[in-house]
């Protein structure tokens, strides 16, 4: 295990008067009746000893206990993405979460709510974050209104042609103007572009 905070390797429990050992010992919580075991950094008096949970936590630590819980309770909730993909999706976007909530949708505190696990999100924002972990560069800060290639303009037609909103579509933007006909129609029908 790394140690980048040059922590002591083992330190004297304030409670029991143990060593307790720098590591990481595998924990296991319940959440609506669910197990969930996960890595828990920390000094402890034994490792391997599951029953013996004395131990001690920084401050970065206990962020990890944390964040370890909140992926429990969204486990068991069998959510498709926990709070902690959220905020992976998000980063990888270059997004804060103010940021996220302004592309994305959802309100001004979405993800600050889906990153804590006090909400998940809806099955639309789901399948919008999972086209976000594809292609994150189609959402990032700063990428502005989106250009429209000429492959999206062919798609965008294609799409309208098989929808139930061709004719109306094609009556609006493919009208021509009637020049004295005197037939009291208004426009001429066009011929569909290619």
């Amino acid at each position: 295990m790394t140690n980048p905070r040059d922590y002591p390797e083992v330190i004297q429990s304030a409670e029991s008067g143990r060593s307790l050992r720098r590591g990481v010992k595998m924990l296991t919580i319940h959440v609506d009746g669910q197990p969930f075991t996960y890595g828990q950094p920390g000094w402890w008096a034994s490792i391997a000893d599951p029953a013996d949970n004395e131990g001690q936590l920084t401050d970065e630590d206990n962020v990890i206990r944390a964040a370890a819980r909140r992926e429990a309770r969204a486990k068991a909730k069998h959510a498709i993405l926990t709070p902690l993909v959220i905020r992976a999706i998000r980063e990888a976007c270059g997004l804060s979460q103010q940021a996220a909530a302004r592309v994305f949708g959802g309100g001004p505190k979405a993800f600050e709510k889906y990153e804590s696990g006090e909400v998940t999100p809806s099955s639309s924002m789901i399948r919008l974050l999972l086209l976000a972990a594809k292609h994150p560069d189609l959402f990032q800060k700063g990428s502005g209104v989106p250009m429209i290639s000429a492959a999206d303009a062919n798609l965008i037609r294609k799409t309208v042609r098989k929808s139930s909103v061709d004719r109306i579509y094609e009556r609006i933007y493919n009208s021509q103007p009637s020049h004295g006909r005197g037939d009291g129609r208004r426009g001429a029908r066009a011929s569909r572009p290619t």
